[in-house]
């Protein structure tokens, strides 16, 4: 008995860092893009991005478009303050909002991203239709996309995500927020 009860005990401590795991950086990326892209999609008028938390710095025409050539509009370089997150922000002009995150836990972003699509279904009255996610295998790992549709008032919202296990890339994680038809 006591032998199973120290096994069972083992087994609890090894699996509950692995459950209550959590990272600041993937918090705040899932944060970032709720409060600039989607409020925009939701009519919902957030006040500005706490200055305590983030930094933001607009990025030169010139050096925006050495980083990041096919973006036609502004381009954000945007920092955790605490969470030491670093993201690229931007719009484009056929009206999709874009938070690229360099490098966060892939669980953290993908628990709170659909924690935000549930929200955003909530707040638009709406279900969220989740399409089948679909793989892409990059240098032996899974990138995966998952999309969730809603109906708004306007026209429909995709919210659509794509992270990737390790942060090997310059991105890691991907969030965009779009009208579609």
């Amino acid at each position: 008995m006591l032998k199973a009860l120290l096994f069972v005990t083992a087994v609890a401590l090894a699996i509950e860092p692995a459950l209550a795991k959590h990272d600041a950086r993937g918090e705040d990326a899932v944060a970032v893009f709720g409060d600039l892209c989607v409020s925009l999609f939701t009519g919902e008028k957030k006040s500005e991005v706490d200055p305590t938390r983030f930094v933001f710095t607009k990025i030169g025409e010139k050096n925006a478009r050495e980083i990041k050539p096919g973006v036609k509009g502004s381009l954000w370089d945007v920092s955790g303050t605490k969470s030491d997150v670093h993201m690229l922000l931007h719009y484009e002009p056929s009206g999709m909002c874009v938070v690229e995150v360099a490098e966060a836990d892939e669980a953290t972003v993908r628990l709170g991203f659909e924690q935000l699509v549930r929200q955003t279904a909530t707040t638009l009255g709406s279900a969220a239709k989740r399409e089948p996610d679909t793989r892409n295998r990059i240098e032996g790992k899974d990138a995966t996309t998952s999309m969730w549709r809603i109906n708004s008032s306007k026209g429909k919202v995709m919210l659509a995500l794509t992270t990737y296990p390790d942060p090997k890339f310059m991105i890691q994680h991907l969030m965009t927020a779009s009208f579609v038809k």
